[in-house]
């Protein structure tokens, strides 16, 4: 399983309705800007988290070993850079 939350990089503040997608999974995050993918395979995987228009595009790579839980925190700069 991978789990997370995406917050807004100067006031930590969640963004609902980001998209995320792990490999091949795609969702978006709820109004308190969590995220969940339920059954993930053991292996290496991109995530990559797009706030729309207001914010840059977040890649970060992450490995899930069998039964574990990777939960994440993504940090979604402006498209200002702050």
């Amino acid at each position: 399983m991978v789990t997370g939350t995406v917050v807004a990089n100067l006031t930590g503040l969640p963004i609902s309705g980001a998209t995320v997608t792990l490999g091949s999974l795609t969702t978006t995050t709820n109004g308190n800007g969590a995220f969940t993918f339920p059954t993930v395979a053991p292996g290496s995987y991109t995530l990559t988290v797009s706030g729309g228009l207001l914010y840059q595009t977040s890649t970060q790579s992450l490995s899930v070993a069998p039964g574990q839980t990777v939960t994440v925190t993504v940090r979604l700069h402006t498209i200002l850079g702050l």
